[in-house]
C-alpha cells in the first residue's frame, strides 16, 4: 500500500530535519510503541501494539535511516514480524522551505504479508491512514510547541 501527502510545519527545515533524523525524537511521533531501543545514530528497534478489528498483538520492527540528504530529505526503512505476519515500511520525507516554515512532503510504502494481510486487509488502509494522521499531528506538536488536544 502506498500513501503520500504533505503538510506545513511552523519551523525551519534544519530544525525539522534534525528532529526527524534523531531516533529518540522520531520514536515519540509514532503511536502505540510498547518498547524502543536505540541501536546507534542510524538504527533503532521497536515493538508496536497492533489492533485491526479482532486481530490484536505486537509486531517487532527494526528501522534504519537511509539516504540522508541534510537538510532536504531522508528515508527511513523498517522491517519486522509478529502475529504470524511480516511488515516492510519505507518512509521518505522531503523538506521544502516555505514562508513561515517547512513543507513536509512524505511518501510511505507499506507491505504486509501473512495473517494480518489476509484477515485484516480491509481494515489496514483506514487504520494506517489514521496512524499517519497521528504522526503528522505529533510532528506539528513537537516542533511548534503546541499542546496535544
Amino acid at each position: 500500500m502506498k500513501i503520500s501527502d504533505k503538510f506545513i510545519v511552523a519551523a525551519d527545515r534544519e530544525k525539522v530535519y534534525k528532529f526527524v533524523t534523531e531516533p529518540d525524537n522520531f520514536i515519540k511521533l509514532i503511536p502505540d510503541v510498547q518498547k524502543y531501543e536505540k541501536v546507534d545514530e542510524r538504527n533503532f528497534k521497536t515493538v508496536f501494539k497492533i489492533g485491526l478489528g479482532m486481530i490484536k498483538g505486537n509486531i517487532s520492527m527494526s528501522f534504519r535511516y537511509e539516504e540522508l540528504n541534510p537538510p532536504s530529505s531522508v528515508k527511513v526503512v523498517g522491517h519486522g514480524s509478529g502475529m504470524q505476519s511480516t511488515a516492510d515500511l519505507t518512509i521518505s520525507l522531503n523538506l521544502n522551505p516555505v514562508q513561515n516554515g517547512t513543507e513536509v512532503a512524505w511518501d510511505a510504502d507499506i507491505l504486509v504479508g501473512g495473517l494480518v494481510a489476509s484477515v485484516g486487509s480491509r481494515l489496514m488502509e483506514s487504520t494506517t491512514k489514521s496512524k499517519v494522521r497521528e504522526i503528522v499531528e505529533n510532528i506539528k506538536t513537537a516542533l511548534e510547541g503546541k499542546k496535544k488536544k
